[in-house]
């Protein structure tokens, strides 16, 4: 898993022999956070998912389970559960997983679609992203 915290580390992650994709996504998506209504770089962290992490290390990171939803408890595949995040889509061979936290704060998670990645949260993004 890398963690994307700052700008600083930002840059960092940058320098790393990443997927062509990934450096195009991460790119562009950094370059999004700066509009001409503000600058929202401080206040998004940025979790890369890599083969072998699982749910327990997404939430040590940031907290929560996007397999969990929040406020009923009830998990991807079973009755009640319903999405609960601000955005997903597909790009360039990743998922991209937004979840806000009131106005000022996000995470935003990079998930590969690669069989590294633990099978159900590649079924939850396969069948929810748009």
């Amino acid at each position: 898993m890398i963690s994307i915290f700052n700008r600083a580390a930002m840059a960092r992650v940058l320098t790393l022999d990443l997927a062509p994709q990934l450096r195009c996504l991460l790119e562009r998506r950094f370059a999004s956070l700066v509009t001409p209504w503000g600058d929202l770089t401080d206040w998004t962290e940025w979790i890369i998912l890599e083969p072998g992490d699982g749910e327990d290390d997404i939430v040590c990171e940031v907290g929560f389970s996007p397999l969990i939803e929040p406020i009923d408890g009830a998990r991807f595949g079973t009755t009640g559960f319903r999405p609960f995040w601000d955005h997903l889509d597909h790009e360039g061979g990743h998922f991209v997983m937004i979840q806000s936290f009131g106005s000022t704060f996000a995470y935003v998670l990079i998930i590969p679609d690669d069989d590294g990645i633990f099978p159900e949260l590649l079924a939850l993004c396969r069948q929810y992203a748009a």
